[in-house]
């Protein structure tokens, strides 16, 4: 079945503020995916100052599968509250995501992940594997090493490793996103708890094939935030997560918040002196896999080498750098 036998079966919701650098290249990764239209477009810009909606409205029309929508972008709602709206404007079966400073490098990403979700029922996710793009260091990184298969993930995959992570590589059924619980929104919720959420209930399918980009740059507000900062976010927001799963996961959540607390401390140690673990803390060896992307490549940038050595032997056993 393609998407041209259904009236808009797809919703691609794409979540802007101030990303006129980088919008004109997600918009040409959508124009570039190989599918059948009409594919409905939800723009959620999140009052811009710069020209990143005028760039957008030049593009619109250029390619007759894909049906602009505009939300109201007079306000400035916060990250949270813009997914809240963009969410619920979307009419399609299906919602992929695009953010206007990430792009798809795939032509058949979005055709793929609808095939996928059409054919596994207990899946209401799948995301697709993707390369971090460090912009400074102009360096591509792969999520996880590159294949050609999927795997299936579930809600305490997600809270220990966080594969499925990036909206920009993700498509779900619109009923499971009607599902999420009541106060998802009204607490600060990123990818990470949406997915969770989801996976209570399902399946998340991953396919290990690269088809997105997520890219780190100084514009973005979770890269400008400092490693520690961005550790103890996450682990400040965890009895609110926890909270929304009916505690169903506090085992796995208390795991959790004691690695991030022990990087947090580790984090401050300028040096190796100091970084082993004492003997009533066993080195959890999945830290470095379950830390989002953006941790990691701050971690490169801001922790010293000598530090990072010690790290990495200190939970994963290992003597390479992150």
């Amino acid at each position: 079945m393609t998407l041209g036998e259904v009236r808009c079966r797809l919703s691609v919701l794409l979540v802007t503020y101030n990303q006129e650098r980088y919008i004109g290249q997600a918009l040409r990764s959508l124009f570039g995916q190989i599918i059948d239209g009409p594919v409905e477009v939800i723009v959620a810009d999140d009052a811009s100052s710069d020209r990143t909606l005028d760039i957008i409205a030049d593009h619109e029309g250029r390619d007759p599968r894909f049906r602009f929508t505009y939300l109201d972008h007079s306000a400035n709602l916060g990250i949270t509250r813009n997914y809240e709206r963009g969410f619920a404007a979307c009419t399609g079966e299906y919602v992929a995501v695009l953010e206007g400073d990430d792009y798809w490098v795939s032509p058949r990403k979005l055709q793929r992940q609808y095939d996928f979700l059409e054919a596994h029922w207990e899946c209401d996710l799948c995301a697709v594997n993707y390369f971090i793009y460090e912009e400074e260091r102009a360096e591509f990184t792969p999520r996880i090493t590159p294949g050609d298969g999927h795997r299936f993930l579930g809600a305490r995959n997600q809270i220990a490793e966080n594969l499925a992570s990036n909206f920009s590589t993700c498509m779900y059924r619109r009923e499971a996103l009607e599902a999420l619980p009541a106060g998802l929104f009204d607490a600060t919720s990123y990818d990470w708890i949406v997915n969770i959420c989801i996976a209570r209930t399902s399946l998340i399918g991953f396919l290990e094939e690269p088809m997105s980009v997520y890219r780190l740059h100084a514009g973005g507000v979770w890269t400008r935030t400092s490693y520690p900062d961005q550790l103890r976010a996450q682990l400040d927001a965890i009895p609110a997560y926890d909270a929304l799963t009916d505690h169903v996961y506090h085992s796995e959540f208390g795991t959790l918040a004691n690695r991030l607390r022990t990087t947090i401390a580790a984090s401050h140690n300028g040096s190796a002196e100091g970084a082993a673990p004492t003997p009533q803390q066993p080195a959890p060896r999945r830290l470095i896999t379950h830390m989002p992307p953006s941790l990691l490549a701050l971690a490169r940038a801001l922790i010293p080498e000598s530090a990072r050595r010690a790290l990495v032997r200190m939970f994963c056993g290992e003597s390479t750098t992150p």
